[in-house]
C-alpha cells in the first residue's frame, strides 16, 4: 500500500473519531418518519444517528491533495487522490443522508431516511433486515474508536450466497480453522454513529467472535 493510502485511512479514521464526541445518543424514530408496513406493530424503533464524519474526513483529504500550493499537490496525487476522494465523499455524503440502520424489538435493518424499505439487497437479494439471532459476528475497522468499516456476518442469508464477494476468504477452511463462523459477511462504511451502533449490538445481545 502506497505511502499517501496509509495516510488517508489514519485522516480519514481521526476525522472519525474526533467527531464522534459529539453526536448525540440514539434516539426513536420521530413521529412524522412511518415505518415500514410489515413492522408497524413494534412498539419503537431505535434509529442510528447519522454521521458525516467520514465524508467530511475523505473531502478534506481530497482538498488537501487537490488545493493550489499543497505540499501534497501535483498532477499525479490529483488524479489518484484528489478527485476520487472528493467524489468518493460526495457519495459518502449522499449515503448518509438517504440511509437510516434502525434496531427495532427482533431485527437489525437498512431503511431510507423515511423509515421506508430499501427493497432486496443488491448482491444476495432478500430485504436488508436481519434477525439478531442470526448474527455470528460483528466488529468495526480499523477499530470501534476509529470507524471506516462496519462489519457482521449473519446466518440468515442462504447458505448457497455465503461464499460471494469476501465471504469466500471469510467461509474458507483456513478462516474456520482460526475460529470463525460460516455465514454471510455484510461491510459497510461507518455513516452511522459506531457508539450507537456498538449499543444497539450489545443491547440485543448480537454474537460476537472475541
Amino acid at each position: 500500500m502506497s505511502r499517501s493510502c496509509v495516510l488517508s485511512l489514519l485522516l480519514v479514521a481521526l476525522c472519525s473519531s474526533i467527531s464522534n464526541a459529539f453526536i448525540a445518543p440514539v434516539s426513536r424514530l420521530p413521529a412524522s418518519i412511518s415505518p415500514p408496513a410489515e413492522r408497524t406493530a413494534l412498539k419503537a424503533i431505535d434509529i442510528v444517528e447519522p454521521s458525516y464524519n467520514l465524508a467530511a474526513g475523505s473531502l478534506g483529504l481530497g482538498l488537501i491533495f487537490g488545493i493550489p500550493g499543497s505540499p501534497l499537490k501535483s498532477r499525479v496525487t490529483a488524479i489518484l487522490g484528489g478527485i476520487p476522494l472528493t467524489l468518493f465523499a460526495l457519495f459518502l455524503a449522499y449515503q448518509t443522508t438517504t440511509l437510516r440502520f434502525t434496531f427495532d424489538e427482533s431485527n437489525f435493518s437498512l431503511v431510507k431516511s423515511s423509515g421506508e424499505s430499501t427493497g432486496e439487497n443488491v448482491v444476495v437479494g432478500g430485504e436488508n433486515v436481519w434477525g439478531y439471532d442470526k448474527f455470528v459476528n460483528y466488529d468495526f475497522f480499523p477499530s470501534q474508536s476509529f470507524p471506516i468499516l462496519v462489519y457482521f456476518k449473519e446466518t440468515q442469508t442462504p447458505a448457497e450466497y455465503w461464499n460471494i464477494g469476501p465471504g469466500e476468504s471469510a467461509n474458507s477452511e483456513e478462516a474456520l480453522a482460526k475460529g470463525a463462523v460460516p455465514g454471510q459477511v455484510h461491510f459497510f462504511p461507518a455513516i452511522g454513529n459506531s457508539n450507537q451502533l456498538l449499543n444497539g449490538f450489545e443491547k440485543h445481545n448480537c454474537a460476537k467472535i472475541e
